[in-house]
């Protein structure tokens, strides 16, 4: 201000004058509107601010003198070999799951291609900071961590208008929809519009995964309120707040909402239902199943996954899947789920009934084993639990003593519900904890902490596994409830009391372990990322118009195949997770093929051979490697 030569000052009175001149004015309320606008073809900035085509430090010299990015970026160059291990090393100097969650996220969001390359290349280091467990922490910390939305968020008071809403979104052609209202986030409960942490990172594994491009994906959160009174009365809370809808205001939404999907990426677009209520999720997948290509991974992928695992133990277990007696802890959506497909495929395989098919599967809920007697008397048994109500049975108010009575070769954990850890005969005997306690710190060391998952005794506690391990030789165990401080077991816990002859698969990854007769183990984790991703890519194929049952059993069985000898005789009954496209690829083709089989595939043409759907699978797969733009 008192710039030249001859050292002048300026008064206090002149300076605030200048100053009053760079003072922004006020808008003219009599103006009108700005329009916001972008060119059509983006270079310079506006290139390098797009993640969809930012290659950050792997422009080529051409690329940055054509596209007007010289200057705009050191003058080095990368490879995208480089920039992934870069990243990695970034990801793995960070001290938490959620940090290194964060750094990625962010990555996605400046360089989506150069993200999905790492996902791709490092998936079995990396899923479970991707996805589960880190994603159920995310979730909880969902609004303190909001950056950038990514999806669609549809709201109770947006009732009328979805259709509008979903024109906001820039993709007109849409092939999958991962929809979510956060009521049942993992095992934390209602998180309400938190729960999209959920959708968008199921959708990364999609892509990752499966191979399906991400302009072809959408997530979306029907946000109709919380139950969850710590969130309402959050101020950084980003939902509505309100309690929960319900009954007819909640289904005309979700009818909205399905006629909205069909209406704005056509008829055959794919809708997964993602952490819905036991009471919503098997509802709302009938109520559409006739209608539209929906499914529940909560239910389906997790069934389909599980009856794999069952299928690929067989050569240790000997026998055929009907040869089992099982035994579920828990009955909820997820459990009877598995049942249901369990029983389908015993019977598609046999030629028995489903109804005769159930008479080798049992389940226990919070009350006890479910039986007639208790079907005749309890009042609010609920109705997906019928079919397993079987005649003739005693009570039973435990697991020890359900394993005892049954003498199950199969014992599933699946006890998804807050409910079941309080009481009653899911909630473990006192003092039955995991080596180290079950304190909420363990509980935030397996991903996230929450009410159900702090202090929980172990389900399947010694008494009980070496119950099963007198019934057969070699008992199927699999404890599936997640996080780790919730499971019902460990593999180290099922292997001891059974003197090293059990199979086990849990919900969470195991680190590889030595029995005392000096063999390694390294069970693998059940979990339906071997099926969901292959499953959508699979309906894409044959552009299904709808999905059954038989296709996930298909996907089931394609998992199972792939199950090597070499992975059994480490105790895994799943495959390599770090060949996953592979493994999509394979039940991508017995998906499709199922489709033209059932006669819901819409491709034109004679349906083509297994090997050529598997060739169609995978030069069908998003490459995330970069494109020249020059």
């Amino acid at each position: 201000i008192g710039g030249g030569g001859g050292g002048s000052s300026r008064s206090s009175t002149s300076i605030q004058a200048l100053l009053k001149d760079f003072t922004p004015a006020v808008e003219d309320p009599n103006r009108g509107p700005l329009t916001p606008w972008v060119r059509s073809v983006i270079s310079g900035v506006e290139l390098l601010r797009n993640p969809r085509y930012n290659k950050g430090m792997a422009f080529s010299d051409d690329e940055r003198d054509k596209m007007h990015l010289a200057g705009l970026l050191p003058p080095a160059q990368f490879t995208q070999e480089m920039q992934v291990d870069r990243v990695m090393r970034n990801v793995r100097a960070l001290s938490s799951p959620l940090e290194q969650h964060s750094h990625l996220v962010g990555l996605q969001e400046r360089n989506e291609r150069l993200f999905f390359r790492v996902l791709l290349d490092h998936i079995e280091e990396l899923m479970p900071i991707i996805y589960t467990p880190t994603v159920g922490q995310v979730c909880q910390k969902y609004s303190e961590l909001f950056r950038r939305p990514r999806g669609i968020y549809i709201s109770s008071k947006d009732r009328g208008n979805v259709y509008r809403i979903l024109k906001n979104w820039p993709e007109k052609r849409v092939k999958l929809v991962v929809v979510t209202d956060g009521e049942r986030v993992m095992g934390l409960g209602d998180l309400g519009v938190q729960g999209m942490g959920v959708a968008s990172a199921k959708l990364n594994l999609y892509t990752s995964m499966g191979g399906i491009d991400p302009a072809d994906t959408l997530p979306v959160c029907i946000d109709v309120g919380t139950n969850n009174q710590e969130l309402l009365d959050d101020p950084l809370y980003v939902g509505v707040r309100q309690k929960r809808e319900t009954g007819d205001q909640y289904d005309d939404l979700l009818d909205e909402f399905m006629a909205a999907i069909q209406r704005r990426f056509g008829e055959r677009c794919i809708v997964q239902f993602e952490d819905f209520s036991n009471v919503n999720g098997k509802r709302l997948l009938e109520r559409y199943a006739t209608s539209a290509a929906v499914f529940n991974d909560d239910i389906s992928g997790v069934a389909a996954a599980t009856l794999a695992g069952v299928i690929a133990a067989l050569p240790l277990t000997g026998g055929l899947v009907r040869d089992h007696t099982y035994l579920f802890a828990g009955a909820g959506e997820t459990g009877t789920g598995i049942a249901e497909m369990i029983a389908g495929y015993i019977a598609n395989r046999t030629g028995i009934t489903v109804v005769e098919a159930r008479k080798k599967i049992f389940m226990l809920d919070s009350k006890g084993l479910v039986t007639r007697a208790r079907a005749e008397t309890d009042e609010d048994m609920a109705f997906h639990k019928l079919p397993y109500a079987h005649d003739g049975l005693p009570e039973c108010t435990s697991v020890l003593e359900a394993v005892r009575l049954i003498r199950p070769t199969a014992l599933i954990g699946v006890r998804r519900h807050d409910r079941s850890f309080r009481s009653g005969a899911l909630s473990g005997n006192e003092g039955d904890y995991a080596a180290g306690g079950s304190t909420g710190t363990n509980a935030a060391a397996s991903g996230y902490a929450s009410p159900a998952s702090s202090h929980r005794p172990r389900l399947f506690n010694r008494e009980v596994l070496e119950e099963m391990g007198k019934n057969c030789q070699n008992p199927l165990i699999f404890a599936l409830s997640r996080p780790a401080a919730i499971a019902e077991c460990t593999a180290e816990e099922a292997y001891a009391a059974t003197d090293g002859r059990c199979i086990f698969s849990g919900g969470c990854p195991v680190t590889p372990f030595t029995l005392p007769d000096g063999k390694v183990v390294a069970p693998r984790p059940s979990t339906s990322a071997y099926v969901f991703p292959g499953v959508g890519l699979g309906l894409m194929l044959a552009d299904a118009s709808r999905v059954r049952d038989p296709m996930l059993i298909a996907a089931a069985e394609a998992v199972a195949a792939l199950v090597t000898e070499e992975d059994r005789a480490m105790g895994a009954v799943y495959p390599d997770i770090a060949n996953i496209r592979g493994v999509s690829a394979h039940v991508a083709a017995r998906v499709a093929g199922k489709c033209y089989e059932m006669g819901v595939a819409t491709t034109q043409g004679r349906p083509p051979n297994h090997e050529r759907l598997v060739e169609m699978a995978k030069q069908h797969m998003y490459n995330p490697h970069y494109r020249s733009y020059t």
